[in-house]
């Protein structure tokens, strides 16, 4: 079965609703009023048997009504009043007046009914006749000495009436208000998801070869608005984050091309020549430089993934930075100076950091590694660690070169994934563009700052400040 749309949803919805409450107040109106015409012609009954008292005199065993028929109010009292009127002597239950309306139908009360209700206070009773119901007020008398039971009544035809006839309204008002709420809500409905058509038809064309689309919004700052706006960012994440998987798949295929053909290269030559076992160990050697690249680049990749999954904990211990610069920089001295780069340090004794010292010590290593690919021989890295005079306890790590520099468009990238700079710096080194990111997100689960002065020709200068 198909699934009903979100249009199809909200009508039927609205619908329901609109029935339910159109429902529900005709009842409490219908409740109203039949309870208020029912009060409306007790009282009327009432009215008029009082009212009659005053009009009734006993004349010859029998009463009469007495009035002036020149008076349109009073005969219009009276007609209304004597319509339907009883009189009967209690001691003998006896009738001794009756109007011509009942005695046509034939209502009238037994001497044991008139015993019966005499001994009651006034009270009503609803009859049942051939012309239809009759509401009647019944109430004791006294007059010319003795006591009469008074019955005066009034036809309940129009409160019928009144009642059917809103039934009848109601029969067709609520089925045509519920057509017409339903129609409304699925025009409602279709103007409030227009926007969100809209929205899907223009994610539906938005692929991964036009990221840089982006949903429209209509300046209205609703919740419609809100949603283009999230999806706008999460497209831009997207759009970056696919741009980076493309720059880094064609940097890792050159990084991987190169140690790929030297080795092919090398083994072919090796087969083709007899050479002796000093060369193929020579041969082999070169070899293993190579497999050495590619584990240091398969490495680092399998870390920065590991890091950016969360599968990474990060300690937190007290750890002398200033001794572990120190250490970490005597031991690179030598691979400086085989590059014919000096090497010096300045660090501040004693400088304390709360972290992880494996991760502190990758940040320091990659910095000073950087410098010395990317300065020329003949240039000079300097390692120094300090207090940060903005903190108690915090540090500054900073290492700075007089290298080639990076030039200002490629600095706002240098810490993204796998982003490498202009091909002149990348045929200078090896490497994936992987380090700088290492050391960004280190910094970063260290609640540090990381930041880079930099001068193409002149140097650059990275700057790490870890806070207390």
């Amino acid at each position: 079965m198909k699934p009903l749309t979100l249009r199809t949803k909200l009508t039927l919805f609205y619908s329901i609703i609109v029935s339910v409450l159109l429902t529900g107040f005709a009842l409490i109106y219908y409740h109203e009023l039949s309870a208020g015409l029912d009060r409306d012609l007790t009282q009327e009954v009432r009215d008029r048997t009082s009212g009659l008292r005053g009009y009734l005199h006993f004349d010859e065993g029998m009463f009469v009504l007495m009035y002036d028929q020149n008076d349109s109010d009073e005969v219009s009292f009276i007609n209304k009043a004597a319509r339907y009127y009883e009189i009967y002597e209690l001691s003998t239950g006896m009738a001794v007046g009756v109007s011509e309306e009942l005695r046509a139908m034939g209502v009238v009360y037994s001497p044991e009914d008139v015993r019966r209700y005499a001994q009651v206070p006034p009270f009503l009773i609803d009859l049942n006749t051939d012309q239809g119901q009759l509401r009647i007020w019944n109430e004791v008398v006294q007059a010319e000495g003795n006591s009469y039971l008074l019955s005066v009544g009034a036809s309940m035809q129009q409160m019928e009436d009144t009642v059917n006839s809103f039934l009848e309204a109601l029969a067709w008002l609520i089925p045509s208000g519920v057509l017409l709420a339903g129609i409304a809500s699925w025009f409602m409905a279709g103007k409030a998801l227009q926007p969100v058509a809209a929205l899907g038809h223009a994610a539906r064309g938005i692929a991964v070869s036009n990221l840089h689309r982006r949903l429209p919004l209509r300046g209205t700052n609703d919740e419609l608005d809100n949603l283009a706006g999230e999806f706008n960012q999460t497209l831009a994440r997207l759009e970056k984050a696919v741009g980076e998987m493309k720059q880094f798949t064609a940097s890792i295929s050159h990084e991987l091309r190169t140690p790929l053909a030297v080795l092919r290269g090398e083994a072919e030559v090796a087969l083709m020549q007899s050479n002796s076992p000093d060369q193929y160990r020579r041969v082999l050697a070169s070899q293993l430089e190579e497999f050495e690249k590619l584990s240091r680049m398969i490495n680092q990749l399998l870390t920065l993934a590991r890091a950016e999954s969360g599968e990474v904990a990060i300690a937190h211990e007290s750890i002398d930075i200033s001794s572990m610069a120190q250490s970490l920089a005597e031991q690179l001295e030598p691979v400086a100076a085989s590059k014919d780069v000096r090497l010096s340090w300045n660090c501040e004794p004693n400088v304390t950091v709360d972290g992880d010292s494996s991760w502190i010590e990758r940040i320091v290593l990659n910095l000073v590694d950087n410098a010395i690919k990317f300065t020329s021989p003949g240039g000079h890295v300097t390692l120094r660690v300090s207090r940060n005079p903005r903190s108690t306890n915090g540090a500054i790590l900073e290492v700075s070169d007089d290298g080639i520099g990076i030039a200002s468009d490629a600095l706002p990238h240098i810490f993204e994934r796998f982003y490498r700079a202009d091909p002149s710096r990348s045929n200078r080194a090896d490497g994936a563009g992987l380090g700088l990111s290492l050391v960004k997100w280190a910094v970063d689960q260290h609640h540090g700052t990381v930041d880079v002065e930099s001068v193409p020709g002149e140097g650059s200068r990275f700057f790490v400040r870890f806070p207390a």
